[in-house]
């Protein structure tokens, strides 16, 4: 038998013996509150940052956690459109959080985007404005880190350009979020609009 699937089987024997009623419910569908948009880089774990249970969280993951723009769906670009009508218009999630996190590779690589392979470069063209937000005297680790968070504003300019997103947003169906999730600490900045920034949670234990 495939050796993944056996170093899988102790986690499985554990949930199924702690989950078994609530896994025989959803078996009759799915129900979650709130789309969760992450980058896919291996450090990540939505379940971890969220302590989600199964059914609560409907999840799509990818380098940079980009949602390419309406426009861009429309000519093609439609992985994240699916989740995004699936998520609003079928699930009819309260809630969307699109988070960045520290030590992005993806952020990290705009610098020599160029140098790229295709298919990374091609994708990474969604998060390049972030860019034009970031001053030129703003280096190093400092200027990772607000890369970081204007691309969490930039892709929730992309979510707003989906019309049923606006819509239900404004109609309070639904309720946008950006974090930005630090590896080192495991603490999350969310922006807060009549903020204009990032605010940082209180260190654990606080």
């Amino acid at each position: 038998m495939d050796t993944l699937v056996m170093q899988t089987r102790h986690v499985r024997e554990m949930c199924f013996q702690t989950e078994a009623a609530l896994m025989a419910e959803l078996v009759q569908g799915q129900h979650p509150s709130l789309l969760y948009i992450g980058c896919s880089d291996s450090r990540i774990l939505p379940s971890h940052i969220l302590d989600a249970h199964p059914g609560t969280v409907f999840t799509t993951r990818n380098i940079a956690n980009i949602v390419p723009p309406y426009t861009a769906a429309q000519q093609g670009e439609t992985a994240v459109a699916a989740v995004l009508e699936y998520a609003v218009l079928h699930l009819k999630v309260a809630d969307i959080v699109l988070c960045g996190h520290s030590c992005c590779g993806g952020m990290q690589a705009l610098a020599h985007v160029e140098a790229l392979e295709p298919g990374l470069r091609q994708w990474l063209r969604y998060a390049q404005d972030a860019q034009l937000h970031i001053p030129p005297e703003v280096e190093g680790a400092a200027r990772l880190d607000a890369l970081i968070e204007a691309n969490v504003l930039l892709q929730l300019e992309h979510l707003r350009s989906y019309p049923f997103i606006a819509e239900a947003e404004r109609a309070g169906a639904v309720r946008l979020h950006g974090w930005v999730y630090d590896l080192a600490s495991e603490r999350v900045r969310a922006y807060e609009a009549e903020a204009g920034c990032f605010v940082e949670e209180a260190p654990f234990g606080v």
